[in-house]
């Protein structure tokens, strides 16, 4: 298993989540404030798994 975060409301207003980026994945990533990412939901090994990748 690789690092734990929780996910919590976004706004009070939409169902959406927000969850916190673990500090290991900034550093190797060398994310910033206002950084995109791109979030892709696939199949693997009949599991759904997401791909996330910094743009």
């Amino acid at each position: 298993m690789g690092e734990i975060t929780v996910s919590k409301k976004a706004s009070s207003k939409f169902a959406s989540l927000r969850t916190t980026i673990p500090m290991s994945i900034v550093r190797q990533w060398k994310l910033e404030d206002g950084d995109k990412l791109d979030w892709e939901w696939k199949v693997i090994d009949g599991q759904l798994s997401i791909v996330v990748s910094k743009l």
